[in-house]
């Protein structure tokens, strides 16, 4: 294959990867700040970092989960940063984790999403509501953060596989040879 034409389709399909991303990021912010339940929802952009992290190089992954954060903070009424610190290092330590020690499988994104979701919520249980010693803060533990940790790990397992298609059908562009058999082949 062309050199300038395989560059010119992985640029292309780094856009496409990109943008795909970026529609997952929005959507998962427009289905946080828009329905209203009442009822505990699920934090998606987590997962949407998480997933992003597992499959990108670090800078992009610390970029993106930084974005997500920021997104994060103003659906969830969280100062400004709150979020945004915790997932982009959780984002780069999960790119370097699976850079150079994971494999990329259901399973290590799957533990690795819990870690970051219970780390984000007990943060946020514990600054928002446990250090000024509300008289419910139990209550909202059991109400609120238990099953919005649960609704985002199960938002995870269905994000991943969508990631993945993403990843597979716009990644790298590979080349494929067939070696031609020879008979000309002088032996001494």
């Amino acid at each position: 294959m062309n050199i300038e034409l395989k560059e010119k389709k992985e640029q292309r399909n780094y856009i496409i990867r990109q943008l795909f991303c970026f529609f997952l990021m929005s959507f998962s912010y427009v289905f946080m700040t828009v329905i209203n339940t009442g009822a505990p929802l699920p934090l998606l952009l987590i997962p949407c970092a998480v997933c992003y992290s597992v499959r990108e190089d670090f800078f992009n992954s610390a970029l993106y989960g930084c974005i997500c954060g920021l997104l994060l903070d103003s659906a969830s009424d969280t100062l400004v940063g709150f979020y945004a610190i915790l997932l982009m290092w959780g984002s780069l330590m999960i790119s370097l984790l699976f850079h150079y020690y994971l494999r990329r499988n259901f399973l290590n994104f799957l533990w690795l999403q819990l870690a970051l979701t219970v780390i984000c919520s007990a943060l946020h249980y514990l600054f928002f509501y446990l250090i000024w010693s509300y008289d419910l803060s139990g209550r909202v533990f059991r109400e609120i953060f238990l099953p919005e940790l649960i609704y985002t790990n199960i938002s995870g397992m269905l994000m991943y596989p969508v990631t993945g298609y993403i990843k597979r059908h716009f990644g790298t562009v590979t080349e494929h040879y067939i070696e031609e058999r020879s008979d000309n082949i002088v032996r001494e």
